[in-house]
């Protein structure tokens, strides 16, 4: 087989697209006054991720004329699809049915409805998506918005704006709030887009009755539009609904939700003989989902008496959702390389605590373990990083003996599980080395002996003042003492002879984990030791091999870019560095998490998997 040539690897195509976007943008009146981010070379010489993300905020801004020309919006388009050939697809076969509408009358045709949270651009085998977009209907032009309008238009690609604007241009006018208008949808899995443009309220502003009239409107509008649109070959009509005006546009998501699944019902009612087959409620957020979930689960579900609702089958877990049995050409390579391997690292971030639930970035697990520490301006176990807003120590060893008390409870997961049956396919050619604290891998029945926690652990905490190497001191005897003292409802610890202090200096304690230069590592030297002498001895073992098999896989997981000198970049040197292309990188993980750089990819040395860490690892190794 020929090689690509050169300027066809996708990392050069990205680097062409942005060299026009920035030189068109910089003869724009220039909207951002940081000069580093006008400065082309500085962009280009950033990593991949770096790279995309600038990408897809130049074109978020880019209006739709003047038209790219045609070998740009080439380049353009071949890097949007490799990116998103990374992602996890959803089929929409594979999701279980919630409910099926089916009216009593003799030629009645069914709907089976669905609720699914995740990614709407990942659904396969969906006719149309919705697009929950303004009346101008060209996409948002605010990279900073993290709203559905954005999402779409980012993974279908510039054409999607184009058509968009065509329509605008040859009606005159914006697109009325309540309609629907219909694009292909172009670098997407689903063939259609349907526009749809929702009532915009202001912060807890109550909606009105016309505000309602105006979302239902947008639901029917989009019935409607599918109802003119081909079947797919298989014969099935299928349509996924984002969560319309929700979100930025402030309509509250529990009344959404129920005009959502009343306005589904009552079009059913008046278009029995439909040829729409499936309807798919997609969210984003769990708390979302769980109110779908609830609404549907509802007995009849408010309708009518002369039809009929058919419970199915129980909803799947919303913090596990399932995605294609059939893997990407990354899985595959991934797969292989695995199979291949002599030997394995797993290298683990915060992404990974994550996939459990350990989310630091959840609100919901804060409201459900920290509700009294709100009163702080705390919404996140990440928000406490750093926080010296307490009112007194009793507050804050309050909230600490909790967190601990809440991680080291925190149950096994089948996340470590799977991986925990891979390594013991290399007895003694494995290692983890992990930034994560909580201890998760020895809890799931990892060899301790074969854990680094660089980055340090909650199983201790150390004088702030290291007034000597040994002032470490085990958090569980800390935790049993003071955890009967702690007031439920305050969260104070109402006993302050609780409050721990160095038993040497009497000073203050504090979690021993990497925040500043009072971070004691000498718990953690003799792991890191073993871990730089795995390296010496695995590298040793297979310089003696006269291929370029790549036997040493480092798996990566939800390695994002908060420490990325600790896990990411190193890794990627390993690659890079290595005698005899020994190594492999699969790169696994949300957003940045599950990005590699693309030229590690164009030589076949690293892969990157974007997407929920428990599918993929189902995929990867189940």
């Amino acid at each position: 087989m020929s090689a690509i040539d050169p300027q066809y690897l996708p990392s050069a195509r990205l680097e062409n697209a942005l060299r026009y976007l920035i030189k068109q943008q910089h003869s724009n009146e220039p909207t951002c006054q940081c000069g580093n981010h006008r400065h082309t070379e500085y962009i280009l010489e950033s990593d991949t991720w770096s790279q995309l993300e600038a990408l897809q905020r130049l074109l978020c801004i880019r209006p739709a004329t003047p038209k790219l020309p045609p070998e740009i919006l080439d380049d353009i388009e071949a890097v949007i699809a490799y990116r998103n050939s990374h992602a996890l697809m959803k089929s929409a076969t594979t999701i279980t049915p919630t409910v099926i509408l089916q009216h009593q009358s003799l030629n009645s045709s069914s709907i089976t409805v669905s609720c699914w949270r995740g990614d709407i651009t990942v659904l396969t085998d969906v006719t149309a998506i919705v697009n929950a977009a303004n009346g101008q209907l060209q996409g948002c032009f605010r990279p900073e918005h993290r709203c559905i309008d954005n999402v779409i238009h980012s993974a279908a690609g510039p054409r999607l704006r184009d058509a968009c604007h065509s329509i605008i241009e040859s009606q005159g006018r914006i697109e009325p709030v309540g309609s629907a208008k219909v694009t292909p949808g172009f670098l997407l899995p689903a063939q259609w887009v349907l526009h749809t443009v929702g009532p915009q309220l202001q912060p807890r502003q109550k909606p009105q009755p016309h505000h309602k009239a105006q979302l239902a409107s947008c639901y029917r509008s989009c019935l409607d539009a599918t109802e003119s649109l081909p079947p797919r070959a298989d014969g099935r009509k299928v349509v996924a609904f984002c969560c319309i005006s929700t979100g930025l546009f402030a309509f509250p998501s529990d009344l959404a939700a129920e005009i959502a699944v009343d306005t589904v019902i009552s079009w059913y009612m008046e278009n029995t003989e439909t040829t729409i087959t499936d309807i798919i409620f997609d969210t984003f957020l769990e708390k979302d989902y769980s109110i779908y979930e609830a609404i549907l689960s509802r007995p009849q579900c408010s309708i009518s008496n002369n039809s009929n609702l058919v419970r199915k089958t129980p909803l799947p877990s919303p913090s596990a959702p399932s995605y294609n049995l059939f893997p990407s050409p990354a899985v595959e390579q991934a797969r292989t390389w695995i199979e291949e391997a002599s030997h394995l690292i797993i290298s683990a971030g915060a992404g990974l605590s994550a996939a459990t639930g350990l989310d630091y970035t959840s609100t919901e697990l804060f409201d459900r373990n920290f509700s009294a520490f709100k009163s702080k301006g705390l919404r996140r176990l990440y928000d406490v990083f750093g926080f010296d807003g307490w009112d007194s120590p009793a507050q804050k060893w309050g909230y600490y003996i909790l967190h601990l008390n809440m991680v080291r409870s925190w149950p096994v997961s089948p996340a470590y599980g799977t991986l925990l049956d891979l390594v013991n396919k290399f007895p003694s050619n494995f290692f983890v080395r992990t930034t994560n604290a909580d201890n998760f891998f020895e809890k799931n029945g990892f060899d301790p002996n074969r854990i680094s926690t660089p980055q340090g652990s909650y199983r201790f905490l150390q004088c702030y003042n290291k007034c000597r190497v040994d002032a470490v001191f085990s958090s569980d005897t800390i935790v049993d003492a003071a955890l009967p003292h702690i007031d439920p409802v305050t969260g104070l610890l109402m006993d302050e002879t609780k409050i721990p202090h160095c038993r040497f200096c009497g000073g203050e304690l504090t979690l021993c984990v990497r925040g500043g230069n009072y971070f004691n590592s000498a718990p953690f030297r003799e792991q890191n030791m073993k871990w730089e002498q795995f390296l010496k001895n695995t590298e040793e073992d297979v310089s003696l091999a006269d291929d370029e098999s790549g036997r040493i896989v480092i798996l990566e997981l939800g390695v994002g870019l908060n420490t990325p000198g600790v896990l990411r970049w190193p890794n990627e040197e390993l690659v890079c560095e290595s005698r005899n292309r020994a190594f492999r990188l699969i790169r696994v993980g949300m957003a940045a998490s599950g990005c590699v750089p693309w030229a590690l990819e164009d030589k076949g040395l690293a892969v990157g998997i974007s997407g929920e860490i428990n599918t993929a690892l189902n995929l990867l190794l189940k």
